[in-house]
């Protein structure tokens, strides 16, 4: 078991606002969570408007960082469809992730909720 990334300035940012850009312009929206956890990793940006693309782009973007891994452990990145959105969390403990919706606030939620994702373990 690899060491756990310190999630504690997470759980103090519960209730955070949704903001879809970052203050350069990169985008923020659900990947605020993993960006937050993972300052030095570089920052997605949204290339087009187009479901799929956006899909796509992001997972081989995590994927430059992370290693895929099937059982998730604290800090680990979920990667998921949610109505045909590319949607990111960081996983907390004992099924439990932390996220944010679009429209939404930071909250912690239930990994459940997703028929099927990906796990990535961020490499070092």
């Amino acid at each position: 078991m690899s060491e756990k990334p310190d999630i504690s300035c997470l759980l103090k940012q519960i209730g955070r606002p949704y903001e879809i850009y970052n203050d350069d312009g990169t985008y923020q929206g659900c990947f605020y969570p993993v960006q937050a956890l993972y300052p030095d990793k570089p920052r997605y940006k949204l290339r087009s408007k187009d479901d799929d693309k956006n899909y796509f782009y992001g997972i081989s973007k995590i994927k430059k960082h992370c290693t895929q891994v099937e059982t998730p452990e604290t800090g680990d990145i979920i990667v998921t469809r949610f109505k045909d959105e590319l949607h990111v969390a960081v996983y907390y403990e004992y099924g439990k992730i932390i996220h944010v919706f679009r429209g939404h606030t930071l909250q912690i939620g239930r990994l459940k909720i997703f028929k099927d994702y990906l796990i990535f373990r961020v490499n070092k």
